[in-house]
């Protein structure tokens, strides 16, 4: 997803969203930021969950670009053993997940609905989709 900002006689395109995505054997989860407003925020943060049986899409609402960096670092260095985030849309709702051994452990809880659910993967490929932040955020 592509955006086009104008400032004075200036046009550029840039990439408004982002994603991190997590394939297993078994389970795929993906998480995804869509529509940056420009400034600080996607209007959109959501986890898609792949099984054997079904999937499950997990809206949280919007969300500061600071949650993409967390969950990146995250990946990116394995001395991090938890990440998560919490969220008011329109119920209070939170995502943990957790590096296990040779895997990943997703919780997730809607406090409003009282659910909670986790998700784990085993040895999982990561395909890490930054060009968000190296158009939007360097230097």
């Amino acid at each position: 997803m592509f955006r086009q900002l104008t400032s004075s006689n200036i046009l550029c395109t840039m990439k408004a969203s982002a994603f991190i995505r997590l394939k297993g054997d078994r389970l795929q989860m993906e998480f995804e930021w869509l529509n940056f407003d420009g400034d600080d925020s996607f209007d959109d943060f959501h986890i898609n969950v792949v099984t054997e049986t079904g999937s499950r899409r997990l809206d949280f609402g919007g969300c500061a670009v600071h949650g993409l960096r967390k969950v990146s670092r995250f990946f990116r260095d394995t001395a991090q053993t938890t990440v998560g985030g919490g969220f008011r849309n329109p119920d209070v709702c939170y995502y943990d997940l957790y590096r296990k051994n040779d895997g990943y452990s997703l919780m997730v809880r809607f406090e409003g609905k009282e659910l909670r659910e986790e998700f784990n993967i085993q040895n999982p490929q990561i395909e890490i989709d930054d060009e968000f932040m190296r158009t939007v955020y360097s230097s």
